[in-house]
């Protein structure tokens, strides 16, 4: 299975830091509330607990050839793979809870 780190950096960099980023800023910003904080942080885990295991879907890996398991280079090279592909939906749950939890315990221990 071949990683596309640089779309993964992108959504991480999106959904972790900005949008969550911003999510508790402005929250915190118009509420100046405590609770509303670990109210974004419950939020956060929950999501990356549903992210994480809530689902129910299996990710599956391209098959390679007996030939690419052994270190032989092969000239088959399946289309698909070499697609531009959109991260899907669950990740994006994932990245984002994963930021909420981080800047509402921050934002806890300054703030609150």
């Amino acid at each position: 299975m071949i990683m596309d780190w640089s779309l993964i950096g992108r959504c991480g960099v999106r959904y972790t830091l900005v949008y969550a980023g911003l999510t508790v800023a402005l929250t915190y910003a118009v509420t100046r509330s405590g609770i509303v904080l670990l109210c974004l942080f419950g939020l956060g885990l929950v999501a990356l607990l549903f992210a994480l295991g809530g689902t129910g879907t299996v990710r599956m890996g391209t098959a390679t050839t007996n030939a690419d398991s052994m270190g032989i280079a092969s000239t088959i090279v399946d289309p698909a793979d070499m697609q531009a592909k959109r991260m899907d939906s669950d990740i994006k749950v994932l990245f984002y809870g994963i930021g909420l939890l981080v800047f509402a315990a921050v934002a806890l221990v300054l703030f609150g």
